[in-house]
């Protein structure tokens, strides 16, 4: 999963981010918290990234402020691990990096896929499915591979969609018929404009979110296509950190305080629900 890198306020403040701590029973002090960081991190300044241009994980409201599950549940964390989150809005690509690097302490909306668990350490926080998106005065998308021979698929620079592509464009061409053309872009509001101004002949991206773009303009896109890559939703974090166990434990907490699914709520995604944050689960999902 992906989204945008744009200038706007490089770090917002915990209640600029649209959910309010004391919605949450506020930020308790390090020593008492549930779910307490590694002893490294204590005393500094947690950075989330929000990778907005990806309704409804993350995005910007007309009032310029940051919203979202991932950036709702990225504040909401704060309470049970003791310390406040910031959060600052990056690309996708640039979070991944800003992760290695320091930046950023965790990582929301990354699928979990064994590749990404083998240098990460993944917390699963929300299942989910991709499908794809074209425009309603189009014909509908068949649901096997070869129904998108010859097609042009919009999707985000990184996204976990691409190698699924790729593998789709191969069994195309081997089966004599055209390759699949694959155009990526910084977001998935850039995606979708793709297939709106007919450069794409449709996009891909999780369910969630494509049904949320779709529901903002009754009639005007369709949902079609192969389903595939069932995957749980993940925070990233450095590989053997010991952030990772602090997160797992912390959604817990709020999945058993209600606070999890408060925020799900809010966005109509409660379909996505996890009973529990696993670290590095199976990445395969059951369907």
């Amino acid at each position: 999963m992906n989204r945008s890198t744009k200038p706007y306020r490089l770090l917002v403040p915990v209640l600029a981010a649209g959910t309010a701590a004391t919605a949450f029973g506020g930020v308790a002090a390090a020593a008492t918290a549930p779910a307490p960081l590694p002893a490294a991190f204590k005393g500094q300044t947690l950075v989330s990234p929000a990778v907005v241009g990806y309704p409804p994980y993350a995005m910007l409201t007309k009032a310029n402020k940051i919203s979202g599950i991932d950036p709702d549940l990225s504040v909401a964390l704060g309470a049970p691990l003791g310390q406040r989150v910031h959060l600052q809005v990056s690309s996708f690509e640039n979070s991944l990096l800003g992760l290695q690097r320091g930046t950023y302490f965790m990582v929301t909306g990354s699928d979990v896929t064994a590749a990404r668990e083998k240098t990460l350490d993944m917390v699963s926080y929300l299942a989910d499915h991709y499908v794809f998106m074209s425009l309603a005065t189009k014909p509908a998308l068949g649901s096997s591979v070869t129904a998108l021979c010859g097609l042009t698929i919009s999707t985000v620079a990184a996204d976990s969609s691409i190698p699924v592509l790729t593998t789709d464009s191969t069994t195309c061409t081997k089966a004599g018929k055209k390759a699949i053309t694959i155009t990526t872009f910084p977001d998935q509001g850039s995606a979708v404009l793709a297939v709106q101004s007919g450069r794409a002949d449709a996009t891909t991206a999780t369910v969630t979110n494509l049904g949320y773009v779709s529901a903002q303009e009754p009639g005007k896109f369709r949902l079609g296509g192969p389903k595939y890559n069932y995957v749980y939703i993940g925070i990233a974090t450095k590989k053997g950190n010991g952030v990772a166990a602090a997160l797992a434990k912390a959604i817990n907490v709020l999945i058993k305080n209600g606070g999890y699914h408060k925020i799900l709520a809010k966005y109509g995604v409660t379909d996505d629900a996890v009973s529990r944050a696993l670290v590095n689960p199976n990445p395969t999902v059951v369907h």
